[in-house]
This record gives structure tokens, C-alpha cells and sequence, in this order.
């Protein structure tokens, strides 16, 4: 077996051991279980979607608002 068969052989089983290791010490060091951090990613998702879709939002509804107000000048003009 050459030297770079053997490294990627132990690159492999290491990844494959991250996530089991990751959270067993996050749960040994935090005393988190995984279904803990599961609800703390779920809402830090929410708040990160929650934070970027209401300015998209507002200048969207703005822009509505801006086309509505034009349409009812016009309207009152004819």
C-alpha cells in the first residue's frame, strides 16, 4: 500500500467519524442533546429568513403603494 492510499484511507474514515464526534463532545462540553441543537438552528434559520425577506418585502409593498397612488392621480386628472 503506497503512503497516499493509507492518508486518504484515514481522511475517509475521518469524515465519516465527524459528525457522530461532533455532537457527542457538543452534548459532553454544552450538555446539549441533539435534538436541542436542532431547535436552536431551526430558529437562528427563522430569524436569518425572517430578517432578510421583510425589507424585500416593504420595498416591494412600497413600490405597490407608489403605483397605486400614481393610478389614482392619473384617474382623478382625466
Amino acid at each position: 500500500m503506497s503512503n497516499q492510499s493509507v492518508l486518504h484511507d484515514i481522511g475517509v474514515e475521518a469524515g465519516k467519524a465527524a459528525p457522530p464526534i461532533a455532537v457527542t463532545s457538543a452534548h459532553y462540553l454544552l450538555g446539549l442533546s441533539l435534538s436541542d441543537w436542532v431547535a436552536i438552528i431551526t430558529l437562528i434559520y427563522l430569524a436569518l429568513q425572517i430578517g432578510l425577506l421583510i425589507p424585500r418585502y416593504r420595498y416591494q409593498f412600497a413600490q405597490w403603494r407608489k403605483s397605486r397612488r400614481e393610478a389614482r392621480e392619473c384617474s382623478r386628472n382625466e
